[in-house]
Order: structure tokens, then C-alpha cells, then sequence
């Protein structure tokens, strides 16, 4: 979870995607990635590519702790991931962390809503 006006410079919307690719570095099924960043509860949304890529990411990232903030995964429906992502809709190519380093985690506050591409919640 993050607060918008607590946030930093105009590009902290990157590093929390990044920390989640870091965090899901053994998933290659995370293809979107979109920061709420008016969101009052800090909500992340990540599109995968099938309902197994979206379960590795809910493993990875629900019940985990950043900045002293519990992350809650929820699943959400292709279509409404769609709607309010249209840019969303051809998106096939995984993601990967541009850090090597690995080290973006200890900044992330996030909360997220998975979807995969089969459409299932």
C-alpha cells in the first residue's frame, strides 16, 4: 500500500513495478503492470498471462510485507482489468526487472489486483 501524497518525485510509480517484477522474479507470465497512483489504498494491478502465471503471483506477493505495509492480493476479472486498461488488451509480452540488483523491494508499498488472461476471478 501506498499513499500518493507521501510519494516522491514524479517516476515512484516505476520503482513500485519494479519491485514487484523483482518479487515475482521466477514468474515470466506477468505481462501489465498498472499503479493506481490516485488510489487512496495503494492499489497495484498486474495482468498475467494464464490463471497459473496469476497464482504464482498471488503466492509471491499476498501476505507479504513491504514498508511495514501487509500486501492483499484479489483476483479480477479479464474484462474489468480491460475496461479500465484498454492499452491492456494486447499486452503478451513478460515482463522483466530492469534491476539486477534486485533491491527496490525495501520502497514497495503496494496492494494489487491479479488477472490473468483466460478471464477468470
Amino acid at each position: 500500500m501506498f499513499d500518493p501524497v507521501m510519494e516522491i518525485g514524479d517516476h515512484w510509480h516505476l520503482a513500485i513495478q519494479e519491485a514487484i517484477l523483482e518479487k515475482c522474479s521466477d514468474n515470466d507470465g506477468i505481462v501489465h503492470i498498472a499503479v493506481d497512483k490516485n488510489s487512496r489504498e495503494g492499489c497495484v494491478y498486474v495482468k498475467c498471462l494464464s490463471p497459473e502465471y496469476a497464482g504464482k503471483a498471488f503466492k509471491a506477493l499476498h501476505g507479504s510485507w513491504f514498508d511495514g505495509k501487509l500486501v492483499t492480493v484479489k483476483y479480477l476479472r479479464l474484462d474489468r482489468y480491460h475496461h479500465r486498461f484498454p492499452q491492456a488488451l494486447t499486452c503478451n509480452t513478460p515482463l522483466k526487472p530492469s534491476n539486477k540488483h534486485m533491491n527496490s523491494m525495501s520502497h514497495l508499498r503496494l496492494r494489487t489486483g491479479l488477472v490473468n488472461s483466460q478471464g477468470s476471478s
